[in-house]
């Protein structure tokens, strides 16, 4: 099923959103494309409207590369670092890749 709802409770992929107008973003599920909104956690308020478009399939850092710099981390290794935190359960980069643009 794919979710509803963005979010993003990382602060400086937000912030990177929030200050530049968009964002690549790393799921480890697949999300709905289009109109949506994004938040700061789970049952948390609405920070602003967004636009989703789906990038590709990433397996292994690696895939990550040429999009880091447009992620709110300063390498695509930091942003591993920070997608294990946040998936504590996840064994390797595997997921999928997605534009945000805030509306």
């Amino acid at each position: 099923m794919k979710k509803m709802v963005m979010s993003f409770s990382n602060t400086r992929a937000r912030q990177f959103l929030l200050e530049y107008g968009h964002v690549y973003t790393f799921r480890t599920h697949k999300h709905k494309l289009g109109k949506d909104w994004i938040n700061d956690g789970r049952c948390r308020p609405k920070i602003c409207d967004v636009e989703i478009q789906f990038v590709k399939e990433v397996t292994g850092t690696i895939g990550l590369v040429p999009y880091a710099d447009k992620s709110g981390f300063s390498s695509a290794w930091e942003w591993t670092h920070e997608i294990f935190k946040l998936n504590p359960k996840l064994r390797k980069i595997k997921g999928y890749l997605y534009y945000v643009v805030k509306k």
